[in-house]
């Protein structure tokens, strides 16, 4: 990350001791201000209840980690790390469980729990199969006979404030839900965050994400125990009561201010040759290259839109209102960081290359496979190569 973007750990420590010295400081700070205390709140590591410090405290019982940066290594999409035994070591792929509905498992919620706080054990392991990501060891039994997983890796987060941009009627006027043109593609606009775009704006997004991976409530999730639907973890101390979440909505407020500020990845250099053959293959119809905004347009290659991609890219477990076929158009923008950093492409990693990706898709994106299959074969290795770049 550039130095502008970290603050040393003693910087962020004070900033974190202003905010909770001073709740009210943040609100009369500049934006400068407000992306430093969420940047040393991104990195910072909670704490499980009781603490001395009532607003550091109720990591858990269960969670993934305990510090947003863990999953988020530098602000990019990280490679799944796996022991010899097949056992995911690392913080940055969880695996999502839910019905064909997006229903939570009855014992284990929405998402296998692999840490937690004393006195509690996790919900187990995950471990990599021949088919993808399964749960291992699991404390409390099986999983319900109707709940599918799926793997998720943890996605980059650069250039969120431009797509936060991008005004909500322009993405509703862009979807085509009942395909009334005719083209194959019938996008639908739920939300812009997330693989399945479950959250609509970044304070949402954020406000999942210290539900579900580190077990702390919010006023947008205000279930103290997190992400355990066990009556244990619902009896276990928590950081907030019923009026006070554990996570106050200034934080939540300051998080997502620091992440919008971050700036986009870098732009490559343009090739107006891929560029049409990019277009010419259909890939640009989700993948936009640019998307208006008051400040400008954002070339993140993405219409922000679900889309379902067919049975060879059905992620497992879901979100309420959205199948497990369908998926947010990904932003390519970074793309050629994942592919360097060997992070691996599509909702799970699965794909080593851009050209294994593109195979996986089917569904409303049958046409535009079908139509790079069809290039001939300079023309495919230019297409590939302007995407590798993004």
């Amino acid at each position: 990350m550039s130095r502008c973007w970290r603050t040393s750990r003693a910087t962020a420590a004070l900033a974190v001791g202003i905010l909770l010295a001073l709740p009210a400081a943040a609100d009369a700070a500049d934006d400068r201000m407000s992306r430093v205390l969420g940047e040393a709140l991104f990195e910072r590591a909670w704490v499980p209840a009781p603490s001395s410090t009532k607003a550091n405290d109720g990591l858990g019982p269960l969670f993934n980690a305990r510090a947003c940066v863990s999953c988020h290594v530098g602000l990019v999409r990280a490679p799944t790390r796996v022991g010899a035994d097949g056992v995911v070591t690392g913080e940055t792929l969880v695996l999502r469980l839910s019905d064909a509905a997006g229903r939570p498992d009855p014992a284990y919620g929405t998402q296998i729990q692999t840490a937690a706080v004393p006195g509690f054990a996790p919900d187990g392991l995950v471990r990599r199969t021949r088919e993808g990501f399964a749960p291992h060891a699991l404390a409390r039994g099986p999983l319900a006979a109707t709940t599918r997983t799926g793997g998720r890796i943890a996605p980059a987060l650069r250039g969120l404030g431009r797509l936060e941009a991008v005004p909500d009627a322009l993405l509703a006027a862009a979807a085509d839900p009942d395909d009334a043109d005719g083209d194959g593609i019938s996008g639908r606009f739920v939300g812009r965050f997330g693989h399945k775009a479950q959250a609509r704006d970044l304070a949402e997004m954020t406000a999942i994400a210290f539900a579900t991976d580190l077990g702390m409530s919010t006023t947008r999730r205000p279930a103290p125990e997190g992400d355990c639907p066990d009556p244990a973890c619902r009896a276990a101390p928590h950081g907030g009561d019923a009026q006070t979440p554990e996570i106050a909505d200034e934080i939540v407020a300051l998080v997502a201010a620091y992440l919008a500020a971050v700036p986009p990845p870098p732009a490559p250099e343009p090739d107006p040759v891929g560029a049409a053959l990019f277009a010419q293959a259909g890939c640009a119809a989700c993948h936009v290259p640019a998307l208006p905004t008051p400040d400008g347009p954002v070339r993140a290659y993405t219409n922000l839109l679900v889309h379902d991609l067919g049975p060879g890219l059905d992620g497992g477990a879901t979100e309420p209102g959205i199948a497990p076929t369908e998926w947010r158009t990904a932003p390519l923008w970074g793309l050629s960081r994942a592919l360097a950093d060997g992070a691996g492409l599509l909702h799970d990693g699965r794909a080593a290359t851009v050209a294994e990706a593109i195979a996986a898709h089917g569904g409303e994106a049958a046409r535009a496979r079908a139509a790079f299959d069809g290039l001939a074969a300079e023309d495919r290795e230019r297409l590939l190569a302007f995407v590798e770049r993004l």
